[in-house]
């Protein structure tokens, strides 16, 4: 889908806004069915013609201001207790009245595709949980993928959406089961934005001239804040790139009409290729692989792997499924009739709209099924990738530091908040050296706009994900975890630790509702100051005697535990830094961590790999967070 962009500058707002609406605005947050956060100042903004007084009433109170020079208005209203609905009535030459308006907490839910992930993108039981979506005092309000290259005064659109079954499947999961849990126990309406795009790394959504003084981000800020690139006219090219791109991806008619699909086709002079292979193939990538069967199969069964590309799979000519990005190919079905006995072909045209970069198959899972035959489809195929146009080049503007910030945070800086939750990290990964300071000036720098100094910020430390290494003491996404744990200094924060429900093959974990709760039990603690233990255990101290190393921890709970049959996810190191696997012993509330290769112990990590053996946890049924004592 295309990304819409914001470009018009706040003085082409102003100008259209004088000469044809005469009438007082409020930016589009502000809309029928919204939360208003409950028991702070609450300030409320707009535009207007210059000098002229606004008045604001809702329930019983009142607040009367003067537009400035430039027709810009704001007040702060006193603070108000849960209730409603009650209608935000706003005039001045004309009159604006938002209806259904509640006072609740209002939460502001960002990150990339795990924040962004939605309830009927098939989460772990998503039907059963649309069925208990019907909560109309939650209220969603989702921010579009905009980009910026300077501060926006306002988003281009959105609107308050009440949940319902109907409705709540268009809700980031994460937020929703946070919401719910919000509601039900603080007994208050919740609102919820949405901001967040899929994919997108930390500094893009941090405040450009901020990263001026953050290292690793120095340069490309500087860069971005150049007053002499036109920064407009390339995000206007780049979208132009991007619409052509999609034209030539959607053209499944014109795909057709190549005859590629057909065993008649001549392949002769396309290359070979291996099926699997992790070598990305570029661009809208045919290939071709033909089989041949003993008997003509009544019914038959294909199996390429998860795809996770848009694919059109073909069986002799004709086209038998088309995949979409991130659908988990399930086996396809071919037809009676469609097989023969002899020569059969299999064709897909597959690209990756992602990144231009196509990968096919995995070991094991590439087959045909017919009848008693399995056909292993592995091996060499046909490829050729001059069947079709090249895919224009597309920048990830979407990534330059600040342009999300520009679009999708600066108009929201000043609607009430209760806090922030917060779920990304994945794509900081290869650069997680730096990733703690982006990250502490992400915080501050949303919380001085918002002038609201210590509100909560609460967010989701990276599930485990990839193939299982026991000893992996460089694993960047071990590191990245704990740049984010470096974020717990900051005051009022809060960390949901979920190194125990990732799957290794899938960077979207479908168990939202766990993340969802423990980001709720953060929010208890942090945002709400009652008695809790919130987290699991966290590394406190390491004292070291002979060959043993003792580790102990805080937010221990009533006691440590071991889930399974027994403790491991351990590894250690003596002087010469190299670690090995190690054996692990619950002593109360201590471990003690030894193993054969190591007489004197230096350092420690648990849980420090891609994807890691999570076993140690409090009695609360929360993991320990994963940790090293160098």
């Amino acid at each position: 889908m295309t990304k819409r962009i914001i470009l018009l500058t706040y003085w082409l707002c102003m100008f259209c806004y004088s000469s044809f609406s005469q009438s007082v605005r409020l930016p589009h947050i502000f809309a029928d069915h919204m939360v208003l956060q409950r028991d702070i100042p609450l300030r409320i903004w707009g535009w207007n013609t210059p000098d002229q007084e606004v008045n604001v009433k809702i329930d019983s109170i009142q607040a009367t201001t003067i537009s400035d020079a430039n027709g810009k208005w704001e007040l702060l209203l006193p603070p108000h207790s849960a209730g409603g609905p009650y209608e935000l009535e706003v005039t001045s030459e004309g009159t604006v009245i938002f209806r259904d308006v509640l006072y609740g907490d209002v939460w502001l839910a960002g990150g990339q595709s795990n924040m962004e992930w939605k309830i009927g993108w098939k989460i772990d039981n998503w039907e059963e949980e649309l069925k208990d979506a019907n909560y109309p005092n939650i209220r969603y309000y989702e921010v579009a993928n905009e980009l910026a290259p300077d501060p926006q005064s306002d988003i281009s659109s959105g609107k308050w959406v009440k949940a319902s079954s109907e409705t709540a499947k268009e809700f980031s999961a994460v937020a929703w089961f946070f919401a719910k849990h919000n509601h039900q126990e603080k007994k208050v309406p919740v609102g919820i934005i949405d901001s967040n795009w899929g994919g997108t790394p930390a500094e893009a959504w941090v405040d450009a001239r901020k990263l001026l003084s953050i290292p690793g981000y120095k340069e490309e800020a500087a860069h971005v804040l150049d007053p002499h690139i036109d920064w407009e006219e390339k995000v206007r090219q780049n979208e132009a790139n991007q619409e052509e791109k999609w034209r030539i991806i959607s053209d499944k008619e014109g795909a057709i009409k190549t005859g590629a699909q057909l065993i008649s086709y001549k392949d002769n002079k396309w290359e070979e290729v291996d099926v699997p292979t992790d070598d990305p193939l570029s661009d809208i990538a045919w290939l071709r692989k033909d089989f041949k069967l003993k008997n003509t199969p009544q019914k038959a069964q294909l199996y390429l792997g998860d795809l996770v590309q848009e694919a059109m799979v073909f069986v002799n000519g004709k086209l038998i499924a088309e995949e979409g990005w991130q659908d988990t190919t399930a086996i396809l079905e071919i037809e009676s009739g469609l097989l023969k006995k002899g020569k059969n072909l299999v064709a897909i045209r597959v690209v990756n709209s992602w990144d231009n970069k196509v990968r096919i198959g995995k070991p094991g899972k590439v087959w045909l099924k017919a009848g008693d035959e399995k056909i292993d489809l592995e091996g060499k195929w046909k490829y050729s990738n001059d069947i079709e146009p090249k895919v224009p080049n597309v920048e990830f503007y979407h990534w330059k530091p600040g342009f999300l910030y520009n679009a999708m945070i600066a108009p929201l800086t000043g609607y009430g908040l209760k806090g922030f939750i917060w779920y990304q990290g994945e794509n900081n990964a290869g650069q997680h050296e730096y990733y703690e300071g982006v990250f502490k000036a992400l915080i501050t720098d949303w919380r001085v706009h918002w002038k609201q100094e210590y509100v909560p910020f609460l967010f989701v430390q990276l599930a485990n994900y990839m193939q299982r290494v026991e000893v992996q003491p460089e694993s960047d996404w071990a590191y990245l975890r704990d740049a984010q744990s470096g974020a717990l200094e900051l005051p009022n924060t809060g960390m949901a630790t979920i190194i125990d429900i990732g799957v290794a093959e899938d960077i979207h974990p479908r168990n939202k509702q766990d993340v969802g709760k423990r980001l709720w039990l953060a929010a208890r603690k942090v945002a709400y100051n009652e008695d809790i233990v919130y987290s699991g255990p966290v590394y406190s101290s390491m004292q070291v005697t002979g060959n043993k190393a003792e580790i102990s921890f805080v937010n221990t709970g009533a006691g440590l535990m071991v889930k399974g049959s027994k403790l491991e996810g351990f590894i250690i190191a003596g002087a010469d830094g190299e670690f090995h696997k190690a054996q692990a012993e619950l002593k109360g509330n201590k471990v003690i961590v030894t193993s054969d290769l190591v007489n004197a112990p230096k350092a420690v990590r648990y849980g420090w790999a891609d994807n890691p053996k999570a076993t140690l946890y409090n009695k609360e049924g929360l993991p320990a967070v994963p940790f090293k004592t160098d």
